[in-house]
């Protein structure tokens, strides 16, 4: 770390004044005869976090009545524990004694009285009393305090929003967000600026999401951990999430002063060591704290689990068998400054594709095995059922009903490991479709989506829902060993809340990667214009930065990014629009826009019309055979339009809105949107089938406004992902070569599959001149990188032959 020491400096706001908001007091004035209550308020990034939990979780009622029924949740798993514990007698319940003088048991017979199950009670039972009654007041003053303090979040709703408790289904968080930045120009809620921008108030909610992120981004906190026989596994439950937020952000010894600011020391590099010392002794305790409370833990997560999953699971024994994204997906995938709703939308959408591609990959053993073990199990099942429709006293039998529960549970589970015949593998396929929804993936993934070392570092993202119900019980065994792993990161982390730290005027200090300065924190290989001046220490990995501001300005569309910024979007609309002229040439197969908009014709929701439109907007009779959709795609949104369902009418009907992102209406600010508003796009009225149909047929005129901002963003992600691939290919063919030339035409081949995402077992097939028919010459290299960034000249077609024209590149990456 030493020799890291002159990399590590202060990054400040270029645009920042000093401040201090330690001394401003919430108090109220009068504004002419009006109480101007919600000025110089102290505690900003808890105002807003209550404003957006308010919004999300449907008003004061349902969030009350939510905490609540968890007090009394909390209250009835205590007492019926201890009542199953303490006061029923299992001889009577189970028939192996019988009260006297009672010919039929009857359930109360096996109950004992309260004024005997309550004497002399053993002094662990005790100590698990003290314990929940300790948790169960705590959380009780919390309840106490949330209604208060929500009680004037609704006033502030209902009075300085004007929107009531009826109506907030029917705003999106983009309206009720414009009606909080004019309520501070009108009350300055925030004295140390008079008008908040949207990325302020995202700052406010999400400061300690931010440095989360950037932490699990940057490979900051140990998340790993290498088990014997399984390899190593990312560990990241509940437990360890609250103790490592309680470390970090909000707990007495974390580096935060209060919820805006550092504490000075911690901007100091002649303190790093000592305070390393200090975090890591914290720690230490922390970590003694949770070995010690372990047991009382341990019980109440089975306890806890117990009642909550055992009912769902007997209805639906599959649910094991089912996914769901785990915790740490919800960091490495999230971009910065994007809020739950927005994020959890995100993961909505690629949970389908996702499910599919898991799904792909099936073990023939295991499948063999489930297959005979469901045989067995539903033979005899078969039989059983019979028995007990001929006679209905069978079921009296004893363990009859057990068995036949038993029996129908493992069956359903063998079903869950057994292959749907009707399958058809297409990894990569599904890994696009992936993509475009969740934005992340590893470099190492791409092209190679077929293989298990991608599909079990995937599935440490989309988990097995027994995986996490197993995770979460041992969580508290885990969580002390995963936090005297994390001492040994102490120096890291102090040295990371000193050089990503940026004090921004009326926000406080935030982590500098969630300004989304492509300067500051740009990656060279993600970029097409504008100065990045990071180094790789300050870059954000995979690209991190750069989505997360294209997805920032889509969902806020008012928002002005720094101008470094916004030449890097400006460079890639651009570059979007000039792949749009090529798409009637033959350079078109070698476009970033052609490959993205060939994985988006596999997702359903209208892409295809995009397709057409495109086509038609550049005069072409057909599509292309290159950027055509698979045979058999669903054409979602056309099928309805052949049938009359369908019209033109760009209308959005409201209603339960609050979980929309971004703006309900309004023109798209991301590349797709640039592209359909670089000409007279239009749009086909009828299916574009797989055959190359003439589409000399009635078309509707489809203008930005019509490109939905969540279609924008899949294209956005697809379309820089496709950049960044062409960039790192052609740094690596510019890069001195040591193999021999008898294994070059081994790699050429291996880099043209991972760079177009073929399939490890497809082959590059010859090429003709493009007007003979028959098979096709191999790539060259100047097809695979044509239309690259930082090319110099453009190669093109003479006779049917590649030759280099000796142009400059029209291609502004």
């Amino acid at each position: 770390m030493d020799g890291l020491q002159t990399e590590y400096q202060r990054l400040e706001s270029t645009d920042d004044a000093d401040h201090d908001e330690r001394n401003v007091m919430l108090h109220v004035t009068d504004d002419s005869g009006k109480a101007a209550r919600w000025n110089h308020i102290e505690n900003l990034d808890e105002f807003f976090t209550r404003i957006y939990h308010y919004h999300q979780k449907h008003g004061y009622l349902c969030m009350m009545m939510a905490q609540v029924f968890e007090l009394v949740q909390f209250v009835f798993i205590v007492l019926f524990s201890m009542f199953l514990l303490r006061c029923v007698d299992y001889n009577i319940l189970f028939g192996d004694t019988k009260p006297e003088g009672v010919t039929k048991v009857a359930l109360t017979d096996a109950f004992i009285p309260l004024n005997q199950c309550s004497k002399d009670p053993p002094a662990v039972l005790v100590i698990c009393i003290i314990i929940a009654g300790i948790f169960w007041v705590h959380r009780l003053i919390r309840f106490v305090y949330n209604a208060l303090h929500y009680w004037e979040i609704r006033a502030f709703y209902r009075i300085a929003l004007k929107i009531t408790s009826n109506d907030l289904l029917n705003v999106t968080w983009h309206d009720v967000l414009k009606r909080v930045q004019e309520v501070q120009k009108e009350q300055r809620m925030c004295i140390h600026k008079a008008e908040l921008t949207e990325l302020d108030i995202y700052h406010r909610i999400l400061r300690f999401k931010n440095y989360s992120i950037a932490m699990v981004n940057k490979s900051l906190v140990p998340l790993q951990l290498r088990v014997p026989f399984l390899g190593e596994l990312v560990i990241l439950t509940n437990g360890l999430k609250y103790n490592l937020e309680m470390i970090l952000f909000w707990g007495p010894w974390a580096p935060f002063q209060n919820y805006w600011h550092l504490k000075e020391e911690y901007k100091r590099a002649a303190k790093r060591e000592e305070l390393a010392r200090q975090l890591s002794k914290h720690i230490l305790w922390i970590a003694l704290a949770n070995f010690v409370l372990c047991p009382f833990i341990l019980l109440w997560q089975i306890l806890y689990s117990f009642f909550n999953y055992v009912d769902l699971i007997k209805r639906d024994p599959s649910t094991l068998g089912t996914r769901r994204w785990s915790l740490y997906s919800r960091l490495y995938l999230r971009h910065f400054n994007e809020l739950d709703h927005e994020f959890q939308a995100r993961l909505n959408r690629g949970y389908r594709p996702a499910k599919k591609y898991m799904n792909s990959f099936n073990s023939n053993i295991l499948a063999i095995i489930c297959q005979n073990i469901a045989f067995f199990a539903g033979a005899i099942l078969a039989v059983l059922v019979i028995l007990v429709v001929y006679d209905e006293d069978v079921l009296t039998v004893e363990h009859v009903l057990t068995t036949t529960t038993l029996l129908g549970v493992l069956i359903t589970i063998c079903r869950t490991f057994i292959p749907d015949e009707n399958l058809i593998f297409c990894p990569e396929t599904l890994m696009q479709s992936i993509l475009a929804q969740i934005h992340y993936i590893p470099d190492s993934w791409k092209g190679r989506a077929h293989t298990y070392k991608v599909r079990d570092e995937f599935s440490q993202l989309f988990q097995y829902k027994a995986t996490y119900f197993l995770e979460e019980l041992l969580s508290p065994l885990l969580t002390p060993l995963m936090l005297f792993r994390l001492r040994g990161k102490v120096l890291d982390i102090v040295d990371f809340y000193r050089n990503f730290s940026v004090d921004v005027v009326g926000v406080g200090d935030v982590c500098s990667f969630a300004q989304m300065n492509i300067r500051t924190h740009g990656n060279p290989k993600w970029m097409t214009e504008g100065k990045s001046e990071a180094t790789q220490y300050q870059q954000a990995e995979d690209g991190k930065t750069e989505l997360s501001l294209m997805h920032f300005t889509m969902t806020n569309p008012k928002w002005k990014p720094p101008q470094e910024s916004k030449v890097f979007i400006n460079a890639l609309k651009e570059q979007a629009q000039k792949d749009v002229h090529l798409l009637n040439t033959v350079e078109a197969e070698n476009t970033a826009l052609a490959t993205s908009l060939r994985s988006l014709s596999s997702l359903e929701g209208g892409y295809s019309s995009i397709l057409g439109s495109l086509a038609i907007q550049q005069g072409m009779t057909s599509l292309p055979p290159t950027i055509m959709p698979p045979l058999g795609t669903p054409r979602g949104i056309e099928s309805m339009m052949a049938q009359g369902s369908v019209t033109a009418n760009t209308t959005k009907i409201r209603g339960a809105v609050s979980s929309t992102e971004g703006p309900l209406q309004g023109e798209s600010t991301g590349l797709l949107g640039s592209v359909t508003g670089s000409g007279p796009l239009q749009t086909s009225l009828g299916p574009l089938s797989e055959e190359n149909v003439p589409m000399s047929m009635v078309t509707t005129v489809l203008s930005p406004q019509c490109v939905d901002s969540t279609n924008d963003m899949n294209f956005s992600a697809l379309y820089m992902h496709q950049l960044h691939d062409r960039r790192v290919a052609l740094t690596d063919s510019q890069a001195p070569s040591h193999s021999s030339p008898a294994d070059g035409g081994d790699d050429e081949d291996e880099a043209a599959r991972r760079h177009w995402g073929l399939e490890a077992d497809c082959q590059l097939v010859d090429r003709p001149p493009a007007s003979t028919p028959g098979p096709r010459s191999p790539l060259r290299e100047e097809e695979v990188f044509h239309s690259l960034p930082g090319l110099t000249t453009l190669a093109t077609l003479d006779e049917g032959n590649l030759v280099d024209s000796g142009r400059p590149n029209d291609v502004n990456i």
